[in-house]
C-alpha cells in the first residue's frame, strides 16, 4: 500500500508536466485572440480564409452526418442479424424438443410392446409348465 501512495503523486507530476508542456506548446504556436494573424492580410484574404473554414467547417458536419447515419444503418443491421439468429436459435431449439418427444413417444411405445411380449412369453411358458406336469 505504502508503495502504491508513493507511485501516485509521482504519476501524478508526469501527467502535470506533460499538460503544462502541451499547454505551453499550443500557446507559442497559436496567436492570442484579439492579436492579427497577418498585420500585411488584406480583408479579401481574410474574408477568403474565413469562407475557406467555414466550408472546411461545413464539409466535417457532412462527414458526422453521414458516419452517424451510416452508424445507425449498421446498428440496425446489427440488430436485425441478432433477431435473425434468435429466430432460427428458437427454431432449432423448437425441433430438438420436437424430436425429443418423437423419440420418447416410440421408447413409450416400445417399451409397452417389450411388457406386452413378456407378459404373453410368461403365460406360454406358464402353460407350457402346467402342461408338462400333467
Amino acid at each position: 500500500m505504502t508503495r502504491l501512495m508513493r507511485l501516485i503523486p509521482t504519476t501524478l507530476l508526469i501527467n502535470l508536466s506533460v499538460a503544462v508542456a502541451i499547454v505551453l506548446t499550443l500557446a507559442a504556436s497559436a496567436p492570442a485572440q484579439g492579436r492579427k494573424v497577418g498585420k500585411n492580410e488584406s480583408k479579401a484574404e481574410r474574408k477568403d480564409r474565413k469562407e475557406i473554414e467555414k466550408a472546411d467547417l461545413n464539409d466535417e458536419k457532412e462527414r458526422r452526418k453521414e458516419d452517424l447515419k451510416d452508424l445507425k444503418e449498421d446498428k440496425k443491421e446489427l440488430k436485425e442479424e441478432r433477431k435473425a439468429d434468435l429466430n432460427d436459435e428458437k427454431e432449432r431449439r423448437k425441433k430438438e424438443s420436437e424430436a425429443l418427444k418423437e423419440r420418447r413417444k416410440e421408447d413409450l411405445k416400445d417399451l409397452k410392446e417389450e411388457k406386452k411380449d413378456m407378459k404373453e412369453d410368461r403365460k406360454a411358458r406358464s402353460k407350457a409348465l402346467k402342461e408338462s406336469r400333467k
